[in-house]
């Protein structure tokens, strides 16, 4: 979900007339002007040699033991605890936690974006795959495979002798899931170690989530101006009774929608049916499904500031349902109960979720998702044509907006406006260097026409901007 999240500032008591105060800042590196100064979003952080840095250490992270001053590149996930000067916008760095897991090395799961141009020797494959936003480098070093998925899987089985399918090229397509594991180099290149790719396939159990969320619509009385609702398993929604509202979220939806995904026919398993409604609603949110329902909250069109920004949500949105993060999450959680059983845990099923929080586990995968969804629905919005700068802007407007008070149990406790959007910034630097803005679009009249008539309901026919 798009969330915003609460803002970790540690302000202590100081004397009148000191400028300085101490904070605690989460965030990502946005640009680095040495090893002893750079910025994570408006802050700019300095560092005295004597101010050593540590390493927080994940689990599955066994890339990093030390870190050392070069580590701190764009992109870097940090935490910092010093003096902030709010006139100059300086921190003093007193101390510095670096988190290399999902930043300098990552392990990560995503669709393909482009058909891989590869080249075979001898010794392995060579070439650069893009997926998930990224650039991902191909080495001779590189473990390069094909792992068939549940189908192919049962078919070869029928087969004793079928094994695994041999991998090449042509038996790549778009509709194809490739797993990567490597480290971040400092140009943002990521610099594979393991390829492993896996066709698309909707399972038995992922169509069972289909169908228990399949929509039930009771449409508005747009004449008469009476809301209708729209029913989601065991959520309700009062859908916005704007007829103009409706049609601008739809048309905007199915234009960020990625072009491979439109161009599936109805009858591909793996066509997903979207649609999106806005919905009565004053908090500042948007929800996904997983068959594609999009759901924008009415409260969204009071925060934001321009069409490019809401383009950033709905692909943000988007993404969520074709890389299939909450079938991803479903098997997740699963195998972590049946690892937590095989340890001689009785956990029951219905605690799971639970369980997992406590341990911190679910937490941290949520966010890579998050993490995810952010990076493709950057890829998707400069494909339909919007300027990827208002995408951190969008936190910006939050944060402006809403203040610090709202948490999601499901991110890490230290995510907020400041992580977020210097996220976003730092992606946008690795990935985007040589994009020309002159031509990609921040606004249109209809968006503010439509953000009128939202903010009164009571008036929906209210005149045009000029």
């Amino acid at each position: 979900m798009f969330r915003f999240f609460a803002l970790i500032l540690c302000v202590f008591a100081l004397g009148p007339g000191v400028l300085a105060k101490d904070v605690t800042v989460h965030g990502f590196v946005t640009t680095v002007n040495s090893p002893t100064s750079f910025e994570v979003d408006d802050y700019k952080v300095t560092r005295d040699h004597k101010v050593l840095l540590d390493l927080e250490k994940q689990p599955n992270d066994k890339s990093l033991t030390t870190v050392r001053p070069e580590d701190i590149r764009v992109g870097t996930e940090l935490e910092i605890k010093g003096e902030y000067d709010e006139e100059s916008g300086e921190l003093k760095a007193k101390s510095i936690k670096l988190f290399s897991d999902d930043t300098l090395s990552v392990k990560r799961t995503a669709l393909l974006e482009k058909l891989p141009v590869l080249t075979a020797d001898g010794s392995g494959w060579s070439g650069t795959i893009y997926a998930d936003g990224q650039r991902i480098s191909i080495t001779s070093a590189t473990a390069v495979s094909l792992s068939p998925n549940h189908s192919e899987r049962c078919a070869g089985s029928k087969d004793r002798g079928a094994g695994s399918p041999p991998f090449n090229l042509d038996s790549l397509n778009l509709d194809t899931f490739v797993h990567y594991e490597g480290v971040r180099r400092a140009d943002g290149l990521v610099e594979a170690s393991k390829v492993e790719f896996q066709h698309a396939e909707v399972e038995n159990g992922e169509r069972k989530l289909w169908r228990r969320f399949a929509p039930k619509v009771t449409d508005p009385d747009y004449a008469k101006f009476q809301p209708g609702q729209l029913k989601m398993h065991w959520k309700t929604y009062t859908i916005l009774p704007d007829q103009q509202a409706q049609a601008y979220i739809a048309n905007l939806g199915k234009r960020l929608i990625p072009a491979h995904q439109k161009e599936l026919p109805a009858s591909d398993p793996l066509k997903i049916p979207f649609q999106f409604f806005v919905v009565e609603d004053k908090s500042f949110n948007a929800v996904t499904y997983p068959n594609g329902v999009v759901i924008v909250h009415s409260g969204v069109f009071g925060v934001l500031h321009n069409e490019a920004q809401l383009a950033f949500v709905l692909s943000h949105e988007i993404s969520h349902a074709v890389e299939k993060h909450t079938w991803q999450q479903h098997e997740y959680h699963r195998s972590e109960l049946i690892a937590l059983r095989a340890g001689g845990a009785l956990v029951p099923g219905g605690l799971l979720v639970g369980n997992l929080l406590a341990s911190g586990i679910s937490s941290q995968y949520s966010r890579g998702l998050e993490n995810q969804a952010d990076r493709v629905g950057l890829e998707w919005m400069l494909a339909a044509g919007y300027d990827i700068r208002e995408a951190p802007q969008s936190w910006k407007a939050v944060s402006e907006k809403k203040g610090d008070s709202t948490t999601n149990p499901f991110w890490s406790s230290h995510d907020n406006a400041t992580t977020r959007r210097s996220y976003l910034m730092a992606e946008i630097r690795n990935n985007y260097p040589d994009v020309d803005y002159s031509n990609l679009r921040r606004d249109s009249d209809e968006f503010h026409q439509i953000a009128d008539r939202i903010k009164l309901p009571e008036h929906p026919k209210v005149k045009p901007r000029k």
